[in-house]
């Protein structure tokens, strides 16, 4: 293993096959990712006659329980090694996977959505924004930016894909060539080219050293005395800003991609082209390796994000009153995509960039409990709010005024010394 990767880094850096590995992670964590889930839900309700709030509820829970357990995740990340945990993870995953496509009840659709939530869009996000980190330092922006296109590309094509399995070969079939793909196609490749950092190999991160045994040692130093404890960092309100922040889109993306056929359907617009619209959240992501240093090197984080939650509540109010055709649904879209694209990777490189590389598996954990709480609280306001008056908007004002407190709250963060 060492000898393949000395022999590639002469070649080029090794942390770039990190950030493949990390784009085919995030992509793999589709099965997990609510734009996938949804399609499937969309068939349990007429399947098996469960309302859209019972269908909700059970999938608020599991996002919840799954988000409070990531903080164990995170410590398994720092203690295992992240090449031992992005093997288990995808198995555990495949084999979640294979268990939905036997669910017959509400209570095994609960326990799907549970391994889904945890192992998916938990574990195998957390993982690689824990992984590309440990390589870059100068280049992090634009490494983790090309890294997430991977979950670009799945939010893109992902649920088009489902529904074009689900039509073709069956719902159950669908569920189990996901197992397939992440079981015998992921985990080998893992398996032969992933290492947690550059400093196991006697390399230092970047090249930006000579790989000798004094300069290894000195950047295992200033490792240490750059990085803060989990304990430490949650003693900073800045953890807890950024913390409050990342929720935001989880929330709001979670309930509009969870409901998203039924909310275009106010508007005559077909389940086909809604799912090509809900794809198109992916498409302004695509932009940010090339715009990661005019923006995020560039401007103080907390004007970044304040634009980028400003930017959230225009999307929020154009969804009450804007959507009324094809042309309208794809401009909300591509505005809120590239709110959503510009706060996420801010958000990203604010882990590393203010907290350290050591432990860093323990802080994304933790971290991740937001965005999970998040998902977790967004689809069930949709849902109630659609069953008690047959809209949506009511469920979308609140969100409005919890994007609003965190837009204030961002003007307070500034970069925390250890």
């Amino acid at each position: 293993m060492k000898n393949l990767v000395l022999k590639i880094n002469k070649m080029f850096y090794y942390g770039w096959v990190m950030v493949v590995l990390s784009a085919m992670t995030f992509f793999l964590s589709a099965p997990g990712q609510t734009y996938s889930i949804s399609v499937f839900t969309t068939v349990y309700t007429g399947e098996f006659g469960y309302s859209s709030t019972l269908i909700s509820l059970a999938y608020s829970i599991a996002t919840l329980i799954s988000g409070v357990l990531l903080v164990f995740m995170g410590k398994a990340v720092d203690k295992f090694g992240i090449r031992k945990m992005l093997i288990i993870v995808p198995i555990l995953l495949g084999c979640a996977t294979f268990f939905n496509s036997y669910v017959s009840s509400i209570y095994m659709i609960f326990f799907g959505f549970l391994f889904l939530r945890y192992f998916g869009q938990g574990s195998m996000t957390l993982i690689p924004s824990t992984l590309v980190p440990q390589w870059f330092e100068k280049k992090r922006a634009f490494a983790m930016s090309l890294a997430s296109i991977g979950g670009l590309i799945a939010m893109l094509l992902v649920p088009s894909l489902n529904l074009w399995m689900i039509s073709n070969i069956g719902w159950q079939s669908a569920w189990r060539v996901w197992g397939l793909i992440l079981i015998v196609g992921f985990v080998p490749i893992v398996f032969i080219f992933t290492s947690n950092k550059p400093e196991d190999l006697g390399m230092t991160i970047e090249n930006n050293a000579p790989s000798s045994k004094e300069n290894i040692e000195l950047a295992l130093l200033e490792l240490e005395k750059t990085s803060f404890s989990l304990e430490e960092a949650i003693r900073v309100k800045e953890f807890w800003i950024v913390g409050m922040i990342s929720m935001i889109p989880a929330m709001f993306s979670t309930g509009l991609a969870f409901h998203f056929l039924p909310i275009m359907s106010l508007s005559d617009i077909s389940n086909e082209i809604s799912a090509m619209v809900l794809g198109l959240m992916a498409l302004p992501a695509f932009i940010m390796p090339f715009t990661s240093k005019l923006v995020v090197d560039r401007y103080p984080v907390k004007y970044i994000l304040l634009t980028t939650l400003a930017m959230t509540i225009i999307s929020m109010f154009y969804l009450i009153f804007g959507i009324t055709s094809m042309v309208s649904a794809i401009v909300f879209m591509l505005f809120y995509g590239l709110a959503v694209a510009v706060q996420s990777l801010t958000t990203n490189v604010i882990w590393p960039n203010y907290f350290g590389r050591k432990h860093l598996g323990s802080i994304r954990g933790a971290a991740t409990v937001f965005m999970v709480i998040g998902s977790a609280l967004g689809p069930l306001p949709f849902g109630i709010a659609f069953d008690n008056t047959g809209s949506y908007s009511i469920a979308i004002i609140g969100m409005i005024i919890f994007t609003a407190i965190a837009l204030l709250l961002s003007l307070f963060i500034t970069e925390p010394q250890k």
